[in-house]
């Protein structure tokens, strides 16, 4: 596999990668970087969109709110990392742990990019078949759809954690259970429920 000039994997290499993870192939996990170069390449999509929010607020006057957001940001993207470390440590994986780390964030991605593309593409379909975005018939199909797309979400996270650590069907659950619970938690801190806000 050969590297860019930031130590990130090849964009062929990456593709292909996340097309065979995301068919539920093991095999894909050996087309990502190993290397901490690679891991903060890593970061960098999953970074732009709240640094781009949070820059657009401190430019509208919204200083303190877009530090805090970048704060949040920056600690979101980083806790699956620091939780599925400890974890592996913890089962002696930790040599499997940045290889998987790189390609879980390469797949978040991957799954950003193709909700919005999805979510575009039901929106056309909805428009131009005629129907109302709000009715039941719709709404449904939507929740549906979301659902769906949530479970897979976390089947990739599970089977990833699986291929990457090497680890137990069960073991591999509960990295993703952590890692999902540390994220939600510090959404709750971030933005409290408006009840809890008073």
């Amino acid at each position: 596999m050969t590297e860019g000039p930031f130590g990130q994997p090849r964009k062929s290499s990456l593709l292909t990668g996340l097309l065979r993870l995301a068919r539920g192939d093991a095999s894909g996990i050996l087309s990502f970087g190993h290397t901490p170069r690679a891991f903060l390449a890593s970061l960098i999509p999953l970074a732009t969109i709240p640094l781009v929010s949070a820059a657009i607020a401190f430019f509208h006057g919204a200083i303190a709110r877009s530090l805090t957001d970048i704060a949040a940001a920056l600690c979101l993207l980083l806790v699956p990392a620091v939780v599925s470390h400890a974890l592996a440590r913890h089962w002696q994986r930790e040599a499997f742990w940045l290889r998987f780390a790189i390609a879980c964030n390469w797949c978040h991605f991957g799954l950003t990019i193709g909700g919005f593309v999805l979510l575009f593409a039901i929106g056309v379909v909805i428009g131009t078949g005629g129907g109302s975005p709000s009715s039941p018939a719709a709404a449904i199909a939507v929740a549906i759809l979301c659902l769906g797309i949530l479970g897979y979400v976390l089947w990739l996270h599970w089977f990833v954690a699986r291929a990457g650590l090497g680890l137990s069907g069960g073991r591999a659950a509960l990295v993703v259970l952590a890692t999902y619970a540390a994220s939600f938690a510090i959404l709750i801190l971030w933005n409290p429920p408006l009840m809890v806000r008073g």
